[in-house]
């Protein structure tokens, strides 16, 4: 296990500076377009593309791999999305910065199935489910890094944008550098949406209610944030706090969801992630400190809705499918974020900052709604049948071949 984890040290170096770059790059995106007075909506249109992009990645990235081959692909994509990151200080502007992000959710979605592919078959089969689990940690870590780097220079300035260039630049070195190809085949199973609900109508509703609101709340927070009153500094210390609770609860609270009906802790958890989304809308005058202590809430609450669902849809399933599922739902939880950054937006517009909060709270009473419906229309899978409940990375910051990564991907090759 340790030597494995040495020999691919290169490669999740490569990935952190990746991680970090991604986790700062939207938030001094929508960061910089506050500064800039854009309208919100079309700072809902800017962000939405991102997801956009990173789905159409996630859908044509294997013909484009199959075609060039991994590490140019690799190669070209992680130039592409620094040189992204370098144009956007040049033209500040609306119709520049929507291809861009457009062009760079793209990138990036290229870039991490590469990464992910040549991570997942490089491990053994024994020990996919530990590297599995510090990919996660480094993935969330890192993100939270990117974060933190909003206090290095002034979010108005050029600087930022740069040190964004450097770290796509760096990313790309240990993987140009390798002598072996990605590994073929990795995440070509597929499962139509249409299929995967008739299996599971709460995984497939979870994963995309959660789309819905997660991508809406870690793209605008800081939009919101800087519109109550919160310096660059205290922004940062929102979202680094935000995506601590992110890793903090996934663990605990998914082992309840392994003891009893998942359903039941799903629309819990919604429930309550509902509560406190009306709680940071209704409370943020209120010193913030309380709202540090909302963000942590909210960060983990978040957090867990989408790998509930995934393990809910995973227990209706053969073992051989798993993977297909998996990347069913993350397509899934795509769709939902490709629409809910402009969706949030309008309600920012017409309802001033608090309307994110609004808009996701009401996502997931939606959510929690369908879940305790669908409770009274199916029994519970049996305890005997449940698969674990397994942490997830940063849905945003992940491709579908992440999945074989999974501990339940490995059941499934058994």
């Amino acid at each position: 296990m340790v030597r494995e984890i040495y020999a691919l040290g290169a490669l999740l170096l490569g990935m952190s500076a990746l991680l970090v770059g991604n986790g700062l790059f939207g938030t001094l995106t929508a960061l910089r377009m506050s500064l800039e007075q854009f309208d919100p909506t079309v700072i809902g249109v800017v962000v939405s593309c991102h997801s956009l992009g990173f789905v159409l990645g996630c859908v044509y990235g294997q013909r484009v791999i199959a075609g060039v081959g991994a590490i140019r692909c690799f190669t070209a994509f992680a130039a592409l999305m620094s040189v992204c990151a370098l144009l956007m200080p040049l033209h500040i502007e609306p119709y520049s910065w929507i291809p861009l992000r457009l062009c760079f959710g793209f990138c990036s979605a290229m870039v991490f199935m590469v990464a992910e592919s040549w991570l997942a078959g490089a491990v053994s089969p024994e020990n996919k489910g530990r590297v599995f689990s510090i990919y996660m940690v480094i993935n969330k870590g890192c993100f939270g890094l990117g974060q933190l780097m909003l206090q290095v220079a002034d979010p108005a300035g050029e600087r930022l944008f740069i040190l964004l260039g450097v770290l796509f630049a760096i990313c790309l070195v240990p993987i140009a550098l390798a002598r072996h190809e990605a590994p073929a085949g990795i995440g070509d199973e597929r499962m139509s949406i249409r299929e995967l609900y008739r299996s599971s109508p709460v995984g497939v509703m979870g994963a995309t209610a959660t789309g819905l609101a997660n991508s809406a709340i870690i793209g605008l927070s800081p939009v919101f944030a800087l519109k109550n009153g919160l310096d660059v500094a205290e922004v940062s210390t929102f979202m680094i706090i935000f995506m601590t609770g992110s890793l903090s609860l996934q663990i605990p609270i998914g082992r309840l969801s392994d003891r009893f009906d998942r359903r039941g802790v799903l629309s819990a958890v919604a429930l309550s992630a509902a509560t406190i989304c009306f709680a940071i809308a209704l409370l943020s005058a209120f010193g913030i400190w309380l709202l540090y202590v909302l963000a942590f809430a909210i960060g983990g609450l978040s957090a867990v809705t989408y790998p509930i669902a995934m393990a809910h849809a995973s227990d209706h399933a053969r073992a051989q499918r798993v993977v297909a599922i998996m990347a069913g739902l993350l397509l899934a939880f795509g769709i939902g974020a490709s629409a809910s950054p402009f969706i949030a937006s309008l309600a920012m517009k017409y309802f001033g900052p608090s309307g994110l909060y609004y808009y996701a709270g009401g996502v997931y009473l939606f959510m929690a709604g369908f879940t305790i419906f669908r409770m009274a229309k199916r029994a519970p899978v049996p305890d005997e049948d449940q698969s674990a409940f397994v942490p997830q990375p940063q849905t945003s910051q992940s491709s579908p071949i992440v999945t074989a990564l999974d501990p339940r991907a490995v059941d499934a090759d058994s």
